[in-house]
């Protein structure tokens, strides 16, 4: 499947799915030293953040989740950290919690991931990104609470 990275800032869509103990699913990239995730990746272009979000966790986890816009949790616009780069924006979406035969059924996508866990909340914020484990800092699944940050890095203008 060809994607094109959208114009503008690049949108990531993730989704925090929790089993029925709250435990976070976190997943991690098939690439040496990097932290763990949460389900996701970058916006297509002319997809929806959800629909990106829903994407995201059929390719990577092999599992259609029911993920709608009023899940939103957290919104975080990100500053470029280098020249060359764009700012962006990341969206996280809370997904359902997965019954043990969900769970069961999880085939990553070799290309892009090579392990996945359960993490208490505690764990997870441990061994995420620590720009992901800000977005989900706050208590799980509580739709209508939307959590918005800036990253903003110093920057010098010419």
């Amino acid at each position: 499947m060809t994607s094109r990275i959208p114009s503008g800032h690049p949108v990531t869509a993730s989704v925090l799915l929790t089993d029925t103990s709250d435990r976070i699913l976190i997943v991690h990239p098939a690439r040496p030293g990097a932290p763990w995730a949460l389900p996701g990746g970058l916006m297509e272009d002319g997809e929806s953040p959800v629909d990106a979000a829903r994407r995201e966790v059929r390719e990577e986890l092999g599992l259609d989740v029911d993920v709608r816009a009023n899940d939103l949790v957290a919104v975080e616009w990100l500053q470029a950290t280098r020249p060359g780069r764009r700012d962006r924006l990341a969206f996280v979406f809370a997904g359902p919690r997965l019954p043990q035969s969900d769970a069961d059924r999880i085939t990553l996508q070799a290309n892009e991931l090579d392990d996945w866990m359960w993490a208490t909340p505690s764990s997870a914020l441990e061994n995420l990104h620590p720009r992901i484990a800000a977005r989900i800092r706050g208590p799980l699944q509580l739709p209508g609470s939307t959590l918005y940050l800036e990253t903003r890095n110093e920057r010098t203008t010419p």
